[in-house]
């Protein structure tokens, strides 16, 4: 991919990229690890996008095979850890008086703290509006597979903010 078309494509998917990126990744420096990773690969790919939707879905898991393969590398646990101030900011961004961003602040909290494999369900279907045929393909599992995770992590996350 020439550089003109790396630009291209991030001015107009940069911004979720790198919001998905951090939803994946739990913190602003595994973020923009990942986003860095996702850029140099494509930078050595040659891919012919062939609409919104598959340019779309090739980027966000082309990002979480990053973070697969990163999270393999290092030995991770299961959990990710998230840096207080990376919720402060996060948080800080959406405009609303004080009750609305600590409720943002707990609901986020409780999406970060989930296991990936929800995380992932609920920020592609409920944040990026990705139809679930599609992060079946994305996460590739059944489509089955993400109705399931995606009834169990809503599931975990009223347990969680009724705490």
């Amino acid at each position: 991919m020439e550089k003109n078309q790396l630009e291209m494509l991030l001015k107009e998917h940069g911004k979720s990229l790198s919001a998905f990126c951090f939803t994946i990744g739990g913190s602003s420096e595994t973020a923009e690890e990942i986003f860095q990773e996702v850029c140099l690969k494509l930078m050595k790919s040659d891919i012919p996008f062939r609409g919104e939707s598959s340019t779309t879905s090739f980027l966000y898991k082309t990002a979480l095979n990053v973070f697969r393969d990163m999270y393999r590398k290092n030995k991770r646990h299961a959990e990710t850890v998230f840096e207080e101030s990376d919720v402060s900011e996060y948080v800080a961004a959406i405009p609303g008086n004080g009750e609305e961003q600590e409720e943002y602040e707990a609901l986020h909290r409780a999406i970060v703290g989930l296991p990936l494999k929800y995380r992932e369900v609920i920020h592609l279907v409920y944040f990026r509006g990705v139809p679930g045929s599609e992060v079946a393909e994305i996460l590739g599992v059944p489509s089955g597979t993400v109705k399931s995770r995606l009834h169990k992590a809503k599931e975990l996350l009223k347990k969680e903010l009724e705490k």
